[in-house]
């Protein structure tokens, strides 16, 4: 069995306690049938509430006003203190750990979730490298399961991840072209023509992001002309997107569409200045956090590359290649536009605290969910508000 990790996977370790916040609220714990077994059969004075605060029914710990019962007023485990680490089930486990699982592979990454390791993904200057390790252990065979389709989705990744992580290039190239490549890389698989893949490929590393790549580019955007939305301003296409995606998402913590309210406000407010219409005024601001905020450069490709290296081979299971991609550009994006407005809302001023908490508060509503990630790349998938073109335009 093969193990892939990214290089700074190792530098995490709970800080428990000095925690800005907590991994046991705001969503359900589920408990895995050995531990289950094991709080069946704990005996001491913890033993009632052990069993008094465990639904047995949906394996599940209770919770109170969102928050797992077992989490005391000093944001620790009661379980932790009282019956030891090796009574922590599964899931508790391996937070922030996050465990994709392919035949014979398992790659492991670091939630965005978590506040500390949010903090290490975004503190990272040097480019993220993946590790893998080999270990003994029994082989296994999953049914059904697409190994040219993988080995094709592999090696994508690795040029995906090599485009955004190559500096020399402006950013919104590099989004460009990995945007391209994912389009053509679909549109093989939907056509049942995989075979010709490599040879797509190869040309698009030919191609590079010289003249003839950007017309190419810059007469797909304008395909949309017939319909309009060519002339509609990058802020108002992404307000769109937000209206699309927000409504469509169960809420996991209480407060959080008024959260995004008042991050996005000071960014798409109308603004009564002269000098600005609304779209010139969101530019200044993009233009200006951008430059009091250099550090963005490196965390947006950081981000990008975490995206992808999370759930880009997914794609093996449902052939949604291209709705990965789309699920990577607009997470960071959002992120993006969701800094530039807590910038401005917190007078101009912004540190990488802002940052490490949009992302974790940002990837708790998105990713410790099932329902919100599968209608997010629903979204990604069948709605025109996310097209070709217009994700083109946002880059």
């Amino acid at each position: 069995m093969q193990f892939t990790f990214p290089n700074y996977y190792k530098k995490f370790s709970c800080i428990a306690g000095t925690c800005p916040d907590t991994c046991c609220a705001g969503w359900q714990i589920v408990i895995d049938d050995k531990t289950l077994k094991k709080y069946q059969h704990f005996k001491g004075p913890f033993r009632n509430r052990l069993h008094n605060d465990i639904d047995w029914k949906e394996h599940i710990f209770r919770q109170y006003d969102r928050r797992c019962a077992f989490l005391n007023e000093e944001n620790l485990c009661d379980i932790y203190t009282e019956a030891g680490p090796k009574m922590f089930c599964k899931t508790c486990r391996n937070y922030p750990r996050h465990i994709e699982e392919f035949e014979g592979l398992r790659e492991i990454s670091l939630s965005l979730s978590c506040p500390e390791a949010a903090r290490i993904l975004l503190s990272q200057k040097e480019k993220v490298q993946f590790v893998t390790r080999v270990k003994d252990t029994r082989e296994e065979v999953y049914d059904d399961f697409d190994y040219l389709l993988f080995t094709a989705l592999m090696d994508t990744r690795d040029a995906l991840i090599e485009v955004i992580q190559d500096r020399t290039v402006p950013i919104q190239k590099r989004l460009w072209k990995v945007l391209a490549i994912a389009h053509d890389f679909q549109l093989c698989v939907d056509k049942n023509e995989l075979f010709q893949w490599e040879d797509i490929r190869k040309r698009h590393e030919i191609s590079g992001y010289g003249d003839a790549f950007c017309s190419k580019i810059a007469s797909r955007i304008n395909l949309n002309n017939r319909s309009g939305t060519a002339n509609t301003a990058i802020h108002e296409l992404f307000k769109e997107m937000w209206k699309t995606v927000v409504p469509e998402m169960e809420v996991l913590r209480p407060g959080w569409q008024e959260y995004l309210r008042d991050c996005l406000t000071p960014l798409y407010k109308e603004d009564t200045d002269p000098l600005y219409d609304s779209g010139n005024l969101y530019s200044h601001h993009k233009s200006e956090f951008d430059h009091c905020y250099p550090d963005w450069q490196i965390q947006e490709e950081q981000l990008l590359v975490y995206w992808i290296y999370t759930y880009f081979c997914g794609a093996v299971y449902d052939d949604e290649i291209f709705a990965k991609i789309k699920m990577t550009v607009v997470c960071t994006l959002f992120i993006h536009e969701l800094s530039i407005g807590t910038y401005l809302k917190n007078n101009r001023q912004f540190s990488l605290n802002d940052q490490i908490q949009i992302c974790y508060q940002f990837s708790r509503e998105l990713e410790h969910s099932d329902l919100n990630l599968n209608k997010f790349e629903e979204l990604m998938s069948e709605d025109k508000t996310f097209s070709f073109e217009n994700l083109l335009r946002i880059c």
